[in-house]
């Protein structure tokens, strides 16, 4: 997995890990990420870090949900500096995505992921990731989970 320095175009290697509660309640602080971290503390939540990189660059935050076979995303969200047309490193979401569908995978969920979009980006996760709209949540699983994987999580271009 790797993203990529948006000025430089150099790929780094990057690598997903989890977050104990300590460390999140520590992100709070940072005020480097959007939203109170510390409302995830009873979920899975994991950072994105990236080679020479001190800081995390993301973070997602996961709920596994068997009634309904699938894996939730409920926040994902970049480092501010990592946000719009300005930002250091390019591939954050797409490997922090890759993950969740990895991890749907392993749970024998088909790749199911959902997620309910809490911005206006909708019609970016559809557009770039592939996701569908059920109306309350956007969805992904199968083969397009599967293409997530390759590109963002597996390839090592």
């Amino acid at each position: 997995m790797y993203v990529i320095h948006a000025e430089s175009g150099q790929k780094l290697q990057a690598a997903i890990s989890k977050l104990d509660t300590k460390e999140i309640a520590q992100i709070n602080k940072t005020k480097r990420f959007d939203f109170n971290w510390n409302k995830e503390k009873g979920y899975e939540v994991y950072k994105l870090t990236a080679e020479g990189v001190d800081e995390p660059i993301g973070l997602i935050s996961l709920a596994d949900r068997p009634e309904d076979i699938a894996i939730e995303i409920r926040l994902l969200a970049s480092s501010l500096e990592n946000v719009g047309d300005k930002k250091f490193y390019q591939r954050i979401a797409g490997c922090m995505i890759a993950f969740a569908c990895r991890k749907a995978f392993i749970a024998r969920y088909g790749g199911y992921v959902c997620l309910k979009p809490k911005t206006d980006l909708r019609g970016h996760y559809q557009e770039i990731y592939g996701f569908e709209s059920t109306k309350l949540f956007l969805v992904t699983d199968g083969s397009n989970s599967l293409s997530l994987i390759k590109k963002y999580y597996e390839d090592q271009e």
